[in-house]
């Protein structure tokens, strides 16, 4: 059974048809960009970023079909301008208001299980690391990541296992299990 996000087959046009699109891809491409940029609210961000140009460039966008694929692209490219606008500019860390005890435990566990993994995927090539993120996390087809990333089904499987491969020995040099 296909779902909402795989049944749409035609870049939206209308007002109605893209709220679908948002409705049955948002969390995929939040998720998505959370793992690219580390940071909840600012893939948050880069997604809405994303849909606000997907939406004013539909007209010139109407003969796409794989809208799913290529609104993943679109984000994977949203975050690559962020992150070199971010190395380009030193920022201090900013917070606003008070949180519970509970919640600062919680976000710091969170945290640190999201860095090591960061640094686990940071430590192999990055066109397998990319691979991986969006087979792993974001569960696209190796046929949808092909159009992702502009290379060839195959070319994306050989990417997947290298990477897993390289995963794998690097965590059996920290002292994790296979």
């Amino acid at each position: 059974m296909l779902t909402m996000a795989q049944q749409i087959e035609t870049w939206p046009q209308t007002v109605a048809q893209f709220e679908r699109l948002v409705e049955a891809t948002q969390d995929d491409l939040v998720n998505f960009a959370f793992h690219q940029l580390g940071n909840q609210a600012d893939a948050e961000d880069a997604v809405q970023d994303v849909y606000v140009q997907a939406y004013r460039d539909r007209v010139k966008r109407h003969h796409i079909t794989e809208v799913r694929p290529y609104l993943f692209r679109m984000v994977r490219n949203r975050c690559t301008d962020l992150h070199r606008f971010w190395q380009r500019r030193i920022a201090e860390p900013i917070t606003d208001g008070v949180a519970s005890s509970e919640d600062i435990f919680s976000s710091v566990a969170a945290r640190e299980q999201s860095q090591q993994l960061r640094r686990l995927l940071d430590s192999i090539p990055s066109r397998e690391a990319e691979v991986i993120r969006l087979r792993a996390f974001s569960e696209l087809s190796f046929a949808e990541i092909a159009i992702v990333v502009d290379r060839s089904v195959p070319t994306v499987k050989s990417r997947f296992r290298y990477g897993l491969d390289k995963l794998r020995h690097a965590l059996s040099a920290e002292g994790g299990t296979r």
